[in-house]
């Protein structure tokens, strides 16, 4: 080998992009430029042997147990025709234990070359450390440091309490190694945990991150089930979703609010028992599916070529971070002020509110012009409150968009017409949560029928509708008490 070989120097032309696509880190880099060697639209030619990698002779790795993650299996990623499987391992003249990625399949080498790549591009101690490389034929392994556990299965075996206590504890780890890769990769903004496996390291006891992520089914999400502090007792029967309610798009919809609503009932029949007063929404932008950014206007509206908003979906979405944690720690203490004892599941906190353009495809020649979108804060018509408003969207042959078509002279030029529809999400439990909840607030020291907890860790706090209108002046009772 050179001397030129013996240092790898890389220079990057975007800055990386972690996504969830094969466990790829810089899925949007080009041009890498590695001497003794080039990626290329990651598609990685490098040294046979990278300089930086300890590599060890195939025969020296002793494969001990298959770690099952993945659906009752230990495959994680990567396609149809490379496999990626991991084993806890130990490796010749070695007394600590290791854990083993091996690649095989058409493409395996080069599936495991850019993983390499990956994990010697980062180190931290939340994050799978990457010890050394082997490779022989068509058979490649990627080597850990430590003996890897998968979260979920770590966890399953203790007790309720201890893990609630164990998830909060690597909530924080996981903030740490998000923190970590934000910091170290400044196009970041947001890493979600189920982008990546989940394991414990046995000899640390620690949270251990691995880029690769694993099937959905399997994916760890934190802040979907449980509070940093004060999480759903996750050994029990975890949220529903409800399925997803189509209503009028003239319908005003509010976050937050608690609803008697069983599943077989519509939205507009729901019975309002209790919602928050003070509510922080965030609204995201304007999506485009399967299309392009658009331009931000002056005025805040939003413009796209009409040619990328046909035959689409426009999508607004709005929801509310820790709805699901503020909720829990306070339901016990709103269903005793309502007397509610029974089908408890069939209450749901209304978590989501999605605003949704469709649009048909043009006639047969496409005309030219732009749609513009307003700004997302014209849906807002009280704090938490959200409908359609007058003017959401419209078609003009002009680029400022000062010129607006009516639908009538829209359809006349060849534009689709545009179909508005609003669809909420909520999330409901059934009764064992809520009664593992007041077991645990109440050997916490907490009263499980009182707002304590929600107090004691800041979060706002519930109203019963009939605090908040004094024409709603009712309970709500479900079943005998």
């Amino acid at each position: 080998m050179d001397n030129d070989d013996e240092h790898i120097t890389v220079s990057v032309v975007k800055e990386p992009v972690f996504a969830s696509n094969g466990g790829i880190l810089f899925p949007d880099a080009h041009h890498f430029t590695v001497t003794g060697g080039t990626f290329v639209n990651n598609h990685v030619t490098v040294p046979a042997l990278l300089p930086d990698l300890r590599m060890i002779p195939l025969g020296d790795i002793d494969l001990q147990q298959e770690l099952l993650v993945n659906m009752g299996s230990g495959v994680i990623g990567h396609g149809p025709r490379c496999v990626r499987r991991v084993y806890a391992a130990k490796v010749h003249d070695r007394t600590s234990n290791v854990t083993v990625a091996l690649y095989e399949g058409d493409g395996a080498e080069d599936v495991w070359r850019r993983d390499v790549a990956s994990y010697m591009a980062i180190r931290h101690p939340n994050i799978v450390q990457i010890f050394g490389g082997a490779s022989y034929g068509n058979i490649h392994a990627t080597i850990f440091h430590g003996d890897l556990v998968p979260l979920k299965q770590f966890v399953a075996a203790y007790l309720p309490i201890t893990t609630v206590y164990l998830y909060a504890c690597y909530w924080n780890e996981w903030n740490v190694a998000r923190k970590y890769l934000t910091s170290t990769f400044q196009r970041l903004t947001w890493i979600d945990p189920s982008e990546c496996t989940l394991w414990i390291r046995g000899s640390t006891g620690r949270l251990s991150a691995d880029l690769v992520p694993p099937d959905l089914g399997d994916a760890v999400s934190f802040e979907l089930d449980w509070a940093p502090h004060l999480p759903a007792i996750t050994s029990l029967p975890t949220e529903d979703k409800r399925p997803a309610d189509f209503i009028s798009p003239s319908t005003t919809v509010t976050l937050g609010v608690v609803t008697s609503c069983p599943v077989q009932d519509h939205y507009e029949d729901r019975v309002e028992i209790a919602s928050l007063p003070e509510i922080t929404v965030r609204i995201a932008a304007w999506r485009l599916l399967e299309s392009t950014l658009g331009d931000l206007m002056e005025n805040g509206w939003k413009r796209y070529r009409a040619d990328d908003a046909f035959n689409t979906e426009i999508k607004l979405e709005l929801y509310s971070l820790f709805l699901s944690h503020f909720w829990l720690s306070q339901a016990n203490h709103i269903f005793r002020r309502l007397q509610i004892a029974h089908k408890l599941e069939d209450y749901t906190l209304t978590s989501n509110i999605t605003f949704t353009i469709l649009t048909s495809n043009a006639g047969e020649e496409t005309p030219p012009g732009f749609l513009f979108l307003c700004p997302k804060e014209a849906f807002q018509t009280a704090p938490g409150s959200f409908k359609w408003p007058d003017c959401p969207a419209y078609w003009s042959l002009d680029p400022s968009g000062e010129d607006h078509l009516s639908n009538e002279q829209a359809m006349q030029l060849g534009f689709p017409p545009m179909e508005l529809k609003t669809s909420i999400a909520g999330r409901c439990w059934d009764s064992s949560v809520y009664a593992g909840l007041r077991d645990f607030h109440r050997a916490k020291g907490f009263d499980p029928d009182s707002q304590a907890v929600g107090r004691h860790l800041g979060y706002p706090l519930f109203r019963l509708r009939r605090e908040l209108d004094p024409h709603f002046a009712h309970a709500i009772i479900s079943g005998p008490t």
